[in-house]
Parts: C-alpha cells; structure tokens; sequence
C-alpha cells in the first residue's frame, strides 16, 4: 500500500513539472510585457476608430499600401512618429519595451498569419 502511495505521489509529482511546450509568450508579449494592455492604454484610442487616418487593429484592408517590412516599419513609425501619429503615442517617456509589445500585438491581431521580418 505504501509503495502505491509514493508511485501515485511521485506521478502527481512529475505530471504538475512536465514540459507542456506551453510557455512561449503569448500574442503580444514582449520581455514580460503585456502587448495587448499597452495596446489598449496606448494606441487604442485612434486605431480602434481609425481617427486621423489610423489603420484599425483588426481591419488588414486598412493596412493595403503600407510596406511589406511590417514588424520593422510599424516599430520605427510607433517610435518615432508618422504622419499624424505621434511618436509613442504623444507619450514621450514611454520605453520601447511598450511601444513594442503594443506594437507587435496590433500586428498579430491585425495579420495572424503574417510572416516575420
């Protein structure tokens, strides 16, 4: 009977430390950061409307035209501004961390299938 205790204990055990392949990080995360809270605090503003001629997150037609070099292009024009759009999204201090992961999240959400740069 003990011998069964310890074989189920060492099983349970064993089962909560296996790898499930599970721990990458999730749509939109970059180093820890949540890309879809950024997101939403940061650029949802205008690209949930498409104010000032933003292209809306979840909209791939609002995006036709633009450069192929999406991660790279979309990382650059949110740090340093485009057009209309402020750079970091008129929050000067924001760190790139952020406006990458909030960046990369509106990508994936936008072009699930899209590869990358």
């Amino acid at each position: 009977m003990r011998h069964i205790l310890l074989t189920i204990a060492v099983t349970l055990v064993l089962a909560g430390c296996a790898h499930r392949g599970d721990d990458a990080e999730p749509a939109g995360r970059t180093a820890g950061i949540n890309g879809e809270a950024a997101y939403l605090e940061h650029c949802a503003g205008c690209h949930e409307t498409g104010m000032l001629g933003a292209p809306r997150e979840g909209e791939p037609m609002d995006w036709q035209g633009r450069s192929n070099l999406w991660q790279a292009v979309l990382m650059e024009h949110a740090k340093t501004g485009y057009f209309e759009m402020p750079a970091r999204g008129g929050k000067a201090d924001l760190p790139d961390e952020v406006v990458e992961a909030a960046a990369e999240y509106m990508l994936e959400k936008t072009f699930p299938d899209r590869p990358e740069d």
